[in-house]
Parts: C-alpha cells; sequence; structure tokens
C-alpha cells in the first residue's frame, strides 16, 4: 500500500444505518475490524440504532484512514479525548497531519477528513415531532442571531423555513466542531451571512456562506454545504491553513465496501450478533 500523501487529504464518504445495512454475516466481522474497547462500548448500548449509529462510524473512521495513510487495519490506533472525541494516535510525517469527524442524523453516516481542523454535521429535514415549526422555531430562539432568524423565516412554506432552519444548524455545529470549543460554546455569537444560491443541486457543494464572530468576519474557515439527497443537508467546516482549488465531494460508501479494506484485528465471533440481537430496536426513535 503507499503511504500518506498530501494530495489525498480531503475525504468525504457517506453511509446508511438502515435498508438492512450490517446483515448477519457482517456484523460479526465488523465488530473484529474496530479495536477491542470500541466493540465493547458497542456491546453496552441499550438500543440497536445506536449500537448500528456507532458500529458504522467506527467503520468509516478507520476505512477513511486507511485510504488516506494507505496502511493496513492493524497499523491504525485510535484514541478518546476526555470529551469522547476520536483522534489517530499515530505519528505521521513531520509536516502532515490528519483530522476528522463524524455525525449522524436520519439515516445517514457523514464522515469529513481533512489535513487541517474539520467538523461535519448533517440533519435530516423533517418536521420536529410533537411540535408545530413556529412553536420548535421559539423553543430555539436564542440559538441564532435575529438576521438569522428573518433568513429562516423568509421561505413562505414550513417545510422550507425549517430546511433553512437545519442549514443554519449544521452550519453552526460543524463550525463548532471544527473549532474545538464544543457545545459549550454559545451559538447566538455565531451569525451566518449564507450563500444564496440554496439548494444546491444533489451531490455539489456551495461555498459561499460567511461567519462573523461577534460581528468579525470568521475570514479562515470555509463553509461546503450540500445535499446528500432531497431530505438530508450536510455542512463541512474547514480550516484555510492550506487552500484547496475546489472543496470535496461526498461519496457514499457501502457496508460491503468499507468492510473491504478494514482486515480482522481478531477472529470474528458468530455470538456477536446473538448479542446485538438482544438490543432494543428503536429505530423510529428521533434525535431531534
Amino acid at each position: 500500500m503507499d503511504t500518506y500523501s498530501a494530495g489525498r487529504n480531503s475525504y468525504r464518504p457517506f453511509s446508511t444505518h438502515r435498508q438492512n445495512a450490517l446483515h448477519v454475516q457482517e456484523w460479526p466481522r465488523a465488530m473484529a475490524s474496530i479495536q477491542l474497547e470500541e466493540a465493547e462500548r458497542i456491546r453496552g448500548f441499550m438500543f440497536s440504532r445506536d449500537a448500528k449509529l456507532a458500529l458504522v462510524g467506527r467503520m468509516l473512521i478507520r476505512a477513511a484512514l486507511i485510504h488516506l495513510l494507505g496502511v493496513p487495519n492493524n497499523e491504525i490506533h485510535l484514541g478518546r479525548t476526555d470529551k469522547g472525541k476520536p483522534y489517530l494516535l499515530n505519528a505521521l510525517p513531520a509536516g502532515t497531519s490528519v483530522h476528522f469527524n463524524i455525525s449522524h442524523h436520519g439515516k445517514y453516516v457523514v464522515l469529513a477528513a481533512e489535513s487541517t481542523p474539520v467538523g461535519v454535521d448533517v440533519m435530516e429535514l423533517v418536521r420536529p415531532r410533537g411540535k408545530g415549526a413556529q412553536e420548535f422555531f421559539h423553543t430555539m430562539r436564542r440559538q441564532f442571531t435575529e438576521g438569522e432568524w428573518r433568513a429562516i423565516r423568509a421561505p413562505c412554506t414550513e417545510e422550507r423555513q425549517l430546511a433553512q432552519f437545519y442549514r443554519h444548524w449544521c452550519l453552526k455545529e460543524s463550525y463548532i466542531k471544527a473549532d474545538g470549543t464544543g457545545l459549550s460554546y454559545g451559538l447566538e455569537k455565531l451569525h451566518f451571512e449564507i450563500d444564496p444560491t440554496w439548494p444546491p443541486s444533489i451531490g455539489n457543494v456551495i461555498t459561499g456562506s460567511q461567519l462573523f464572530i461577534n460581528g468579525v468576519h470568521a475570514a479562515e474557515w470555509q463553509f461546503e454545504e450540500s445535499l446528500i439527497d432531497s431530505e438530508h443537508c450536510v455542512a463541512v467546516t474547514t480550516h484555510l491553513s492550506t487552500q484547496r482549488s475546489h472543496p470535496a465531494s461526498f461519496v457514499e460508501r457501502t457496508v460491503p465496501q468499507i468492510l473491504l479494506p478494514l482486515s480482522p484485528l481478531r477472529d470474528p465471533q458468530e455470538w456477536e450478533w446473538d448479542r446485538f440481537s438482544t438490543q432494543i430496536d428503536n429505530t423510529q426513535r428521533s434525535l431531534i
């Protein structure tokens, strides 16, 4: 396998935990392809949906690092920060770095990887459960500036207003994750002037949105917005330490494609599927 190349420092895979992803034959191998402490963590989930999301996410991380670094699965070593964020423990050549971030909502798990700090957030464009759009907006009123609320409420229909809400939310969340400040950062301090060319055609990326923090333009950050499909928007924040010629697009990876480079770290155990089958099916539970 070839080694790390600065020309391959952007990667945007996504996959789904639905549509019968991870069959009985794949689950034991997938669990054997991640680090033991992560497998134990996944076994501890009460709900099957959460277990699937976690496993697909860990698989995406490892497959992305194999793709970017050109090393086999058994040479990928991951740790977690005090806040639970996964990071790469491997030593890299001088002057190189790999940053990655993962998000899930609706039916998709997405990952963004860069050579500079990066954050990603995906949202399903659905009505919040148990609330009308206007009531939902009222509960979230402190999370956006007056100018952002004008942009969110500008469309004529509630469906389009909700789409604008989720779009703004993705932008803010992706920035917070890239900046490393976490959810403690006051969202009301962030103001986005959004790209007017929304919505992009599916698969295309727009980069015209601009961030102002307490009124100061944060020109060192780039914001990539796209639609995975008509029901899911995604935003990626990247630091402009190095300038790419064009933004990266998301590419779908099926479970077999993700598993292909993930050589098992230990012998797969058939009982892993039996253990997973005892977890409660909560596929209809909303994360909103």
